[in-house]
This record gives structure tokens, C-alpha cells and sequence, in this order.
């Protein structure tokens, strides 16, 4: 489920900066910064996953639901995330490649202050499973940029982070199946 929607997240911002670009180029990858060796990865636009948090506010869920048959089916709660997504953009060493830089993580911003909740009803290519996603911007301080970049192993680079809220991860593992209870009696 976290693939398939960093993916569906990928795929809309790449619509959005072949609008804004008048290219046909994907300019966003969905790829780790470096590879296992410690090599700078990033050519363009990177769209990394940083952490996973369990959103608690939802904790307690109502573990019993109905199935298409009609009977009352038990099954596990499902786990809430929030996805904390770096997009880090690296066009070049020079002035031209720090502004490209700056330019494309304006871009970003600019596709999620007008972009920021996807349901499958607005966006079909969302995964059903999925009901909704949100986004906001999510704000490090400098030294949670420096444990942030550093933990990468990487030096800074231009770039912005986004918290995608409220992914429902789940196993559809039904425990119990049984008929509804269509009447009680109370006398006894």
C-alpha cells in the first residue's frame, strides 16, 4: 500500500511539472538518494521515504463490519500511518543547477498547496483501498535538518518534506463470520 501510493503520488506530480515545464520528461523518482555504496543518486527530483509514524488519534477502531454476503465479519484493526516524504532536487553544481534546483522544489509546493487531499473518487488511478490521502507541508528546524541530512550521510540539498497522512495498512483476515442479529428477546 505505502509503494503504491508514493507511486500514485509520483505519478500526479509528474503531470502536474510537464504543465509547468512543457516537457515530456518525468523529472520526479521515486528512488533512495544514495545507493548502498553511498553514491549520490539524485539527477533531477528525488521522492524519498524518510519515516513512517502510526497516527494514534485512531487507535481504537471498531473491528466489526459488514461483508457483501450480509454476515458480521471480525477482523484486525487497521494500522494508520503518516508517510514523511523528502523530495530533494539536484540539477547540477553550478548556478544553473542550484536554481533549476530552487525552481523545481517551488514546483512541488506549488502542486500541493493546490493539491493536498486525493480520494479515488477525484483521482481514479488511486488505489480503492486507499480512502483518502492528505498532505502538508512538514517543517524540520536546522537541527532536525542536520540529524536529518546526516543520518542520509549526505551534505544539504535543496529540497522540502511532506507528511502524507492517514494511509490505512490492514490484512483483510476475517477472525469470526457470523449472521447479524436481526432481533432480541428480552423476555427470558
Amino acid at each position: 500500500m505505502i509503494e503504491q501510493s508514493l507511486f500514485f503520488l509520483k505519478n500526479q506530480l509528474n503531470n502536474y511539472l510537464r504543465l509547468r515545464t512543457n516537457s515530456d520528461d518525468d523529472k520526479v523518482e521515486l528512488i533512495p538518494l544514495f545507493d548502498k555504496n553511498g553514491k549520490q543518486q539524485v539527477s533531477s527530483l528525488a521522492m524519498t521515504l524518510v519515516s513512517i509514524e502510526e497516527e494514534r488519534v485512531l487507535k481504537n477502531q471498531n473491528l466489526y463490519r459488514e461483508t457483501p454476503q450480509g454476515t458480521i465479519a471480525k477482523t484486525d484493526p487497521k494500522i494508520m500511518v503518516n508517510l514523511y516524504v523528502l523530495f530533494a532536487a539536484n540539477f547540477g553544481d553550478d548556478e544553473f543547477g542550484y536554481r533549476e534546483s530552487l525552481k523545481f522544489i517551488s514546483y512541488v509546493i506549488g502542486f500541493f498547496q493546490s493539491h493536498s487531499l486525493f480520494t479515488p473518487i477525484n483521482y481514479p488511478d488511486l488505489n480503492e483501498q486507499v480512502a483518502k490521502l492528505t498532505t502538508e507541508l512538514h517543517t524540520l528546524s536546522f537541527e532536525q535538518q542536520n540529524n536529518l541530512w546526516g543520518s542520509l550521510g549526505a551534505k544539504l540539498m535543496s529540497s522540502v518534506m511532506y507528511k502524507v497522512k492517514m494511509l490505512a495498512i490492514y490484512d483483510d483476515n476475517i477472525k469470526m463470520d457470523a449472521p447479524p442479529i436481526t432481533e432480541a428477546n428480552l423476555n427470558s
